[in-house]
């Protein structure tokens, strides 16, 4: 008997999960169509040279051997890397902090904070990108006009049209769109952190940063794994934002990032090829990123 209702409950899970499956199936079929199909294919085509005709001629491996002795390629990997740590260290580092500051008791009203700080999250890069172009503008700025009328600066400050400023400009763009979801995900985690362990540390006379390093950073750090990894691969893959801001990457290819670069060596130059052999390079990385993300979290978990 017993073994009789254990064989029907084990069946009956195997149905529910059957069916489960069932359903998820259509949906999850569509999903591989959707991105396996335009990721094989640019496989595919990065073996390849592809005429104005649209003729294609096999290659093999000399669109990635282009790439490895493309200067502007580099170039576009070390712009991509510095964008990408610089913007999430300085994003993670502002939503802890303000996720700190939102967690503790002094501060009052709290959801009219939450709110204020979401704003920039919801907006899209391509909203962003054209909000922070007209502020930032080196003519009719409104920013160039705060600085000057606080004698800051006497002249108007070219943020998107100076080599030099570029790229900090940009990150803080970025980084202005980011820092909510940090702090989310962030404040999110603080709320699981035992309020037992908190009050033992008080009676124990630690102060605020032996708390927050012994405590608190402890029990958070699975989810500051989390927001890290998202934000590094979001960044990573980014292109509306520099696009919109620096047009393509500009100036001098002072902002260029792998996806700007794909773009511009794809659509511009019509070299789908060449521009399919990049991207295909850009996915190694994502997923060589990933990985260790997934190591790391294992660790943390």
């Amino acid at each position: 008997m017993k073994k009789s209702s254990f064989t029907r409950k084990k069946s009956s899970q195997l149905n529910k999960e059957s069916l489960g499956w069932v359903f998820i199936a259509p949906s999850l079929i569509l999903f591989m169509i959707a991105l396996g199909y335009p990721i094989f294919y640019a496989i595919r085509l990065s073996f390849f040279h592809v005429s104005l005709d649209f003729s294609q001629t096999f290659v093999g491996f000399d669109n990635f051997l282009k790439a490895f002795s493309d200067k502007w390629f580099w170039n576009t990997i070390e712009k991509t890397f510095t964008y990408t740590f610089s913007s999430v260290f300085i994003t993670v580092l502002l939503g802890l902090l303000i996720s700190l500051a939102l967690n503790n008791d002094w501060l009052k009203v709290k959801s009219i904070f939450h709110m204020i700080f979401l704003v920039p999250w919801t907006l899209s890069f391509v909203v962003t990108g054209s909000i922070w172009r007209w502020i930032m503008n080196a003519s009719y700025g409104i920013l160039n006009s705060i600085l000057r009328s606080i004698n800051l600066i006497e002249e108007n400050i070219s943020f998107f049209g100076d080599p030099s400023l570029a790229m900090p400009s940009v990150i803080f763009v970025n980084v202005w769109r980011s820092v909510p979801f940090a702090m989310v995900m962030l404040y999110a985690g603080l709320q699981l952190v035992p309020d037992d362990q908190l009050e033992a540390s008080k009676v124990d006379g630690a102060n605020s940063i032996q708390e927050f390093w012994y405590i608190v950073l402890p029990n958070i750090r699975g989810v500051l794994a989390v927001t890290t990894v998202l934000l590094t691969i979001w960044t990573f893959i980014q292109f509306d934002l520099t696009q919109i801001l620096t047009l393509g990457g500009g100036p001098n290819h002072a902002t260029e990032l792998m996806s700007n670069y794909i773009y511009t060596v794809s659509f511009k130059f019509y070299d789908f090829g060449y521009g399919s052999a990049i991207a295909v390079l850009m996915l190694g990385i994502i997923l060589f990123m990933t990985i260790i993300y997934v190591r790391f979290l294992e660790q943390e978990i």
